[in-house]
């Protein structure tokens, strides 16, 4: 693994001294990229990171430095409402010497639970401690914990709103533009919730609009949606093809994406050969979709092409994929059903010194956390843990270790009477 990192930081920060010579590119090239894929692969089998643990974990379970020292001291019942590969779960179930930690996991994503449940076994983790739950965080209710054996109220709740790893590099999970599959984005595959497929082709022009401004900020949601409805509408696949309608992959919305910011940058460049030269080289793999190409082979080569091709525009694909994986899951409102202050069940299923702790990855999803938490604050049962108005970010360490903390924001809740 040492000799790969060395290879790979020898080849980003040497290039190759004749890039004029063309094969002695491909070769360089050739090299970084199977030293890459072997340390992604070796990275992988160290398994799964959870963002923030140490924060997590002090604020998650209360009387933690007590727990770890003392071990069994009369059971705490804890909830991990989005359990994932189940990293945090595991990081409290191995604490210190306690053994009086009773873990109920709740997610969407059966595989997720399939995942979690491997992997806490593999760990050699007494399985009664934990309890599994198919469902949502929202489902959460003294009813649902009486019926999983577990006590109508507990002493701490945790909610990561981000994606695991898995579903991020699951082609068939259509969460990634940077892998060619389909266009489905569910978290819950077992029921009939719409995909994001049925998002980008059933909605208006105003409607894919307002989503991706209400949902990622996005600043060219109008030209976007725009030329989604356009890409509909005109779609002239080839004839094996033909019964296929509107948008269906990751890589077709990605081009349809890239080619909207494309025509924008356009017309505002000041080097107008330079661009008509860079959309030359891009509009190519307009062909993949819109070109009956009479060999699939040369589709499926050109294709392959365009999904190992560098996003031209990749900020503006990855919003606009956030948007429609939180249309899709309806994301925002189970956030804002768990946190209502009128009907929560967070003030029915935790115990006094309970906490609800919560995980946000992106603006719009902190925004609705911390307007819920005020909520709850107003009350006057519960308090602040956590910066009222920042919340808690990752350490600079963790940031240089863990890319996917980089967007992470930590906030917590306890409740006092």
């Amino acid at each position: 693994m040492l000799r790969d990192a060395i290879r790979l930081r020898l080849i980003t920060c040497h290039p190759c001294p004749h890039p004029w010579l063309r094969h002695l590119n491909k070769r360089w090239r050739k090299h970084e990229f199977a030293a890459r894929a072997r340390l992604s692969g070796r990275a992988k089998a160290l398994g799964h990171i959870p963002v923030m643990r140490e924060e997590v974990l002090n604020l998650w379970l209360p009387g933690r430095k007590y727990i770890e020292a003392t071990g069994d001291n009369g059971l705490i019942h804890v909830i991990d409402g989005t359990i994932g590969l189940g990293g945090h779960t595991l990081a409290a179930l191995t604490l210190g010497n306690a053994n009086n930690i009773r873990v109920l996991g709740i997610d969407r994503d059966t595989v997720a639970l399939a995942t979690a449940k491997k992997r806490i076994r593999s760990e050699k983790v007494d399985e009664s401690r934990v309890t599994f739950h198919h469902g949502s965080y929202s489902d959460i209710s003294p009813n649902l914990l009486r019926h999983l054996s577990f006590p109508p109220k507990v002493h701490g709740i945790l909610m990561d709103l981000g994606m695991n790893s898995t579903q991020i590099e699951t082609a068939s999970r259509g969460f990634s533009f940077r892998k060619c599959g389909p266009l489905d984005m569910r978290f819950d595959t077992t029921t009939s919730e719409i995909s994001a497929r049925d998002v980008v082709n059933n909605s208006s022009a105003s409607e894919l609009a307002a989503m991706f401004r209400k949902f990622a900020d996005e600043p060219y949601a109008d030209e976007i949606a725009a030329n989604i409805v356009q890409w509909r509408q005109f779609n002239p696949r080839p004839k094996r093809a033909q019964k296929v309608t509107g948008i269906q992959t990751t890589m077709e919305l990605r081009y349809v994406i890239e080619e909207a910011v494309e025509n924008v940058k356009m017309q505002l460049t000041t080097d107008p050969k330079e661009n008509i030269h860079q959309q030359d080289k891009f509009a190519r793999f307009r062909a993949i979709w819109k070109s009956p190409f009479k060999s699939p082979r040369k589709e499926s080569k050109l294709l392959k092409k365009y999904e190992e091709h560098k996003p031209r525009h990749s900020n503006h694909v990855m919003r606009c994929f956030q948007a429609l994986r939180i249309e899709s899951n309806k994301e925002l409102q189970h956030v804002m059903d768990v946190l209502s202050p009128s009907s929560s069940p967070i003030s029915q299923c935790l115990e006094v010194g309970g906490r609800l702790v919560v995980m946000a990855f992106n603006p719009t999803e902190d925004q609705v956390v911390r307007e819920g938490m005020s909520g709850l604050v107003n009350t006057g049962d519960f308090k602040y843990l956590t910066p009222e108005i920042d919340g808690l970010r990752p350490t600079l360490e963790e940031f240089k270790a863990n890319g996917r903390a980089r967007t992470a924001r930590l906030r917590a809740v306890e409740r006092i009477k």
